[in-house]
């Protein structure tokens, strides 16, 4: 997921900068992508976003992707982290 997101950011961001952060816990690992480019491209072009939702959901995660009200873009996953007994 996140080499999709900043191959997204690379090529239709506009923006020669992004913001990555990854945060883990007990439960979950977060991972976010946000730039201040241009946006993304519109709906139903590319298979990026599409792809990133499908990985994730196949992990049973929870995915986000769309424009920032305050211009830009983000991509955000929320993975499960399996119980210690499994890993």
């Amino acid at each position: 997921m996140l080499q999709e997101a900043l191959t997204n950011v690379v090529r239709h961001a506009g923006t020669d900068t992004c913001r990555v952060g990854v945060a883990y816990g007990a439960d979950e690992v977060t991972v976010e992508v946000e730039d201040d480019g241009r946006g993304g491209l519109p709906a139903g072009i590319g298979y990026g976003i599409a792809g990133m939702r499908e990985r994730v959901a196949l992990l049973h995660g929870r995915f986000t992707a769309g424009p920032r009200p305050e211009g830009g873009f983000r991509v955000a996953a929320r993975l499960p982290v399996p119980p210690a007994e499994t890993r």
